[in-house]
């Protein structure tokens, strides 16, 4: 049901650490006159709107990512919905909470046709009972047990099933007489085995596609056990079939061969092989109920979980027309998710520059734009060659975040790493970076030190700077510098909070 992640309950994907974390901060002494690095004032400064560090010095950018949710935030989130149910709430009430201002209508049971894979040279099937194969002309009646293949030889469907054969002049239908048939090719999730209804074989695009054509309360007994754990409450199991039931219905299109794919590119579904009695009972209780708006079934999108808040349609997905019933709401009980917070992930300005075409060296990855919820829609990549503007989701799937529910602190040290910085005995440099977003006014950063085996640290005052980005929107970030004369080698980072700078060395010869 996420056009960029998988929903599904039973496996969420953490993103793994990348980069090295911090220096060692060990237990720290406070700074003494004299006694190592820091044998200097803290500078007054002015500071010019988007200045770049002077001299002959570059700079170098750690980044922290912090975020909530995981999936694009719109519509119902699963573990909000889980967590609704177990505070007692009823799945109609779950339902109007999420999708604003719907209400409940009658669905027949119709046939919802699913794309199970396209693509394929060939199709195979069985069923444990005797089976029909239809098309043109009269039909091929197909042993118990036996496997049939088809194929497109010769503008023709070629159905062979062991010593029994037959060629039809249009697209072919598998029909058990008892049971349910089996597919043997695998599907676009991977899976073989029982499925209901009837399989069609037809030819797109060159090649074969196999479509499972199943009555609609069928079709969510596969389905809704694969979006949600049956183990879950049954009032939130309810409300999974009906939005489910209400996606499915409003992907129907009449003029096409197929209605909806077989995977979370609509909902996931894998027929008879993951029914589950709990989930059974809650479709059988909600038969036909369907959330409506103005008289039709909703778009009823879902996903894992919201963070605490879910989206508008139209900020979580850009050019998207607002939708009344698709707008975001508070997610009170949506903490039970695994992934309702997620981060500290730190990255190198390296690990997300190559990935975002950033312009030259990455210095921040800056929100100028938040939906109604706290997600990002549109981001401002500044770089050392200039600023480069990207939506929310394209840096979501680019990064491989769990939401665009994304908060990046970047924090910058120059001279650089890579500078390489040496100076006489008795000398000084000035050391100074960035945080981006700006801290509050007067806000302190501290400055980590080590010469002699121990770390220690000194706070300095910070400064609120702001820069022009184009198109109408700024930047703000908080400067800090501190001239130094150490009287030995010394590593140097600065710190604040989760973020910290990479470290320098600073040789003196």
């Amino acid at each position: 049901m996420d056009p960029i992640r998988r929903t599904s309950q039973r496996s969420p994907r953490r993103l793994g650490r990348v980069g090295t974390d911090a220096p060692p901060c060990r237990r720290t002494k406070l700074w003494r006159r004299g006694s190592l690095a820091l044998a200097g004032a803290l500078v007054a400064f002015a500071l010019l709107v988007a200045a770049g560090p002077a001299g002959a010095w570059s700079s170098d950018s750690e980044f922290v990512i912090d975020g909530h949710g995981w999936g694009h935030g719109i519509g119902m989130s699963q573990w909000g919905c889980y967590g609704y149910a177990k505070h007692g709430w009823a799945y109609k009430a779950i339902l109007k909470h999420y999708y604003t201002g719907i209400t409940f209508g009658a669905a027949a049971n119709t046939d919802i046709r699913v794309r199970l894979r396209s693509g394929l040279t060939a199709v195979k099937v069985s069923c444990p009972k005797t089976y029909t194969a239809t098309g043109s002309g009269s039909p091929l009646e197909i042993p118990a047990g036996a496997t049939a293949t088809t194929t497109y030889v010769n503008g023709s469907y070629r159905v062979v099933a062991g010593s029994v054969r037959k060629d039809f002049g249009s697209p072919v239908t598998f029909t058990p007489s008892a049971g349910a048939l089996r597919i043997l090719t695998a599907t676009d999730l991977g899976d073989t085995g029982p499925y209901r209804g009837v399989l069609r074989v037809v030819r797109s695009d060159g090649s074969l596609m196999m479509i499972n054509s199943v009555p609609l309360e069928s079709y969510l007994r596969g389905s809704v056990p694969h979006e949600v754990s049956p183990s879950w409450p049954s009032e939130a199991l309810k409300a999974a079939a009906c939005a489910a039931r209400a996606f499915a219905l409003g992907s129907r299109k009449p003029t096409q061969s197929w209605d909806v794919y077989c995977d979370v590119r609509s909902q996931a579904y894998v027929g008879i092989g993951i029914e589950d009695p709990r989930t059974d009972a809650a479709v059988l209780a909600t038969a036909g109920v369907v959330p409506v708006y103005k008289g039709k079934p909703i778009l009823a999108v879902y996903f894992s979980c919201s963070g605490g808040q879910t989206e508008n349609i139209e900020d979580g997905w850009p050019g998207a027309a607002p939708i009344p019933y698709l707008k975001g709401v508070d997610d009170p009980y949506d903490y039970y998710g695994s992934l309702h917070d997620w981060g500290p992930l730190r990255r190198t300005a390296a690990q997300l520059g190559s990935p975002l075409g950033a312009k030259g060296y990455l210095r921040a990855v800056y929100t100028v734009k938040r939906g109604a919820s706290p997600r990002i829609v549109k981001a401002a990549l500044i770089g050392s060659g200039g600023v480069k503007f990207m939506d929310g989701n394209e840096l979501r799937m680019k990064l491989g975040l769990n939401s665009t529910w994304a908060v990046f602190t970047s924090m910058s040290i120059s001279p650089a790493p890579r500078d390489h910085a040496s100076i006489d005995p008795g000398g000084s440099l000035t050391l100074k970076g960035r945080i981006y977003p700006a801290l509050a006014a007067g806000a302190t950063v501290r400055l980590l030190y080590s010469g002699d085996g121990k770390w220690h640290s000194r706070s300095l005052t910070t400064a609120r700077v702001s820069e022009n980005l184009g198109g109408g929107y700024k930047a703000t970030y908080s400067e800090y510098r501190l001239d130094i004369s150490p009287e030995q080698t010394t590593k140097y980072y600065f710190r604040s909070g989760n973020a910290h700078t990479p470290t320098v060395t600073v040789t003196v010869k």
